[in-house]
């Protein structure tokens, strides 16, 4: 059974370095709570600061971090983002190509945009441009495992039954198969444009419905009491837009501003969308588990959040200092540039509605699980230096590194 509940005024220094039996002892109690279908209002002690004041704070910590990784600017981001009951996460990192992150986007959203020709492999210009070049050939010609593209796209079961489309389209363009390897990510993109666009469309429907929208429809027939009951907590906000939200969302539509009975007198309520915990660039920390990286997109990775400024502190330490920094924010120089950090939402969250309010996954939390969670925590980087003088080792697990070895935010 889900639960919604308030922790404002939470004790942040709690939940640091707590022992296996006091972890034990406060699972027991969410235990219990989701037992009783219990909706609990926790701490005596408001947060004075706003949403944008707490967003500037954790910004200001990430830029710290970034630009001095150490010991010292760790912490302190962690105890920031405790503090508003986020999570600071490094994992051993493998980073995902390109192809990847792309086609797990495209299964997110269930569409896919017709890329400009500039972004089209040689071959595919070519045969694109000057008919008189095609090879006469059938869809029965091609072979797509010779496609490591192909083999990419394949993982997404929706891609995986276009492959007759796909083969109907190389043909179109006379493609000579012993060209299918140099095919890139953009042309298979093309193709299925051409096969599935409608007249006057930029972008084609492949899917019946996007990630996304399954994520959306899934998570409002489970959890509308406490979706409805978390959002109308909230300061300044508007039961008519509550309503027609949580009926848009029922048809697997977020933002509102999009819909036709989107209303003026709208324009200052919250705004929700869906987010990845584990972000869709690190879907080789999946594949290091023996799944798919396209299980990036699985119901369990992603929960519900107010765009603003949850969503954007989620993703502070990448979105904001991305212009100065590029993809080396993601690393610590410190070890080889082995790690990347995350800020993600705590353990068992499916839904996080200001930096207190949130929506617990009525299966995942669970003393079995957050115990596990604990047993993998890595070292502080001080000791990640020291086994790097050693010489290079075996780290355990995707998760190498959490502030958090039980979900403090339940309490």
């Amino acid at each position: 059974m889900a639960y919604t509940h308030d922790i404002t005024g939470m004790n942040a220094a709690q939940g640091a370095h707590l022992s296996a039996e006091k972890n034990a002892e406060l699972l027991k109690r969410i235990q219990d709570l989701k037992r009783q279908n219990t909706v609990l209002h926790q701490g005596s002690v408001p947060n004075t600061k706003s949403g944008d004041e707490i967003y500037q704070e954790i910004l200001d910590s990430c830029n710290k971090f970034v630009s001095t990784p150490t010991d010292d600017t760790e912490n302190k981001l962690a105890k920031v983002l405790e503090e508003n009951n986020l999570v600071l996460h490094s994992y051993v990192y493998d980073k995902t190509s390109q192809d990847k992150r792309d086609v797990a986007r495209m299964a997110f959203n269930g569409y896919v945009d017709r890329p400009p020709e500039f972004k089209l492999s040689p071959i595919m210009r070519e045969m694109k441009n000057y008919p008189q070049k095609r090879m006469q050939t059938k869809p029965e010609d091609y072979d797509l495992s010779a496609s490591s593209v192909w083999n990419v796209f394949k993982q997404v079961p929706e891609f995986a039954a276009t492959e007759e489309k796909i083969k109907k389209g190389l043909a179109l363009y006379g493609i000579p198969p012993e060209k299918l390897p140099e095919l890139q990510c953009k042309d298979f993109c093309f193709i299925l444009n051409d096969q599935y666009r409608s007249s006057g469309k930029d972008s084609a429907k492949v899917f019946q419905e996007g990630y996304k929208a399954r994520f959306t429809k899934q998570f409002i027939a489970e959890y509308e009491n406490e979706f409805r009951q978390g959002l109308m907590s909230m300061k300044g906000i508007r039961k008519d837009y509550v309503e027609s939200l949580i009926s848009s969302m029922k048809r697997g539509i977020t933002d509102m501003s999009k819909s036709p009975y989107w209303k003026p007198e709208w324009s200052n309520q919250p705004v929700v969308d869906v987010h990845h915990i584990l972000n869709i660039k690190d879907a080789s920390v999946r594949e290091a588990e023996g799944k798919s990286f396209a299980s990036i997109n699985s119901y369990e990775n992603m929960c519900f959040i107010v765009r603003h400024p949850q969503h954007n502190a989620m993703h502070a330490l990448e979105q904001d200092l991305n212009n100065n920094y590029h993809e080396d924010i993601f690393y610590n120089r410190e070890i080889d540039k082995k790690y990347i950090y995350r800020i993600q939402p705590p353990e068992g969250v499916k839904c996080m509605l200001g930096f207190n309010t949130f929506i617990y996954d009525r299966q995942k939390l669970g003393i079995e699980k957050s115990m596990q969670q604990q047993q993998k925590r890595e070292k502080p980087l001080s000791e990640w230096r020291n086994r790097r003088a050693e010489g290079p080792k075996h780290f355990r697990g995707n998760q190498a590194f959490s502030r958090n070895g039980y979900d403090r935010n339940a309490f």
